[in-house]
Order: structure tokens, then sequence, then C-alpha cells
């Protein structure tokens, strides 16, 4: 999974870059013609799963987080013997 995480990483970046090159309108009409059908056809796949993945981190993150003190795992001194 650590070759598709740096892929992920590496993706996310390139698109930025292309996102930052030209507005989506820009894109329209500059990007050839191959391209603009490519993105057509694939972009619902990619879009659903990177809109899954998402909301799955945005649960997750959305959570705060549990004090020390507060969490099961948390030692409080005991009776010494």
């Amino acid at each position: 999974m650590d070759n598709a995480s740096d892929r992920l990483l590496n993706a996310v970046e390139e698109f930025e870059r292309v996102a930052e090159a030209a507005t989506a309108d820009e894109a329209a009409t500059s990007f050839d013609q191959s391209t603009l059908q490519v993105f057509w056809q694939r972009w619902p796949n990619v879009s659903s799963w990177a809109g899954a993945l998402w909301r799955k981190l945005n649960e997750d993150l959305a959570e705060p987080a549990t004090p020390l003190e507060d969490s099961e795992h948390h030692e409080i001194g005991g009776e010494g013997g």
C-alpha cells in the first residue's frame, strides 16, 4: 500500500498544479479533445472514490481527540503495597 500512498500523493500534487495553471473554463476551451474526453469518461469513478475517502476521513478526523486523562489506557495511581 505504500506505493499506492505515494502514487496518490503524487497524483494530488499534479492535479493541484493543473488546477493552478488553468481555470475550469480555460481547460474546457484549451485542452485537447482527447484529454477532455478521457477526463469526462473517468472522472465520475475517480470522483466517487475520492468523495468516499474524504467522507471517511472527515468522519474520523471530526471526532475530537480523547485527552490522555480520559483514556481507558491511562493508569491511575492505586494503593501501594
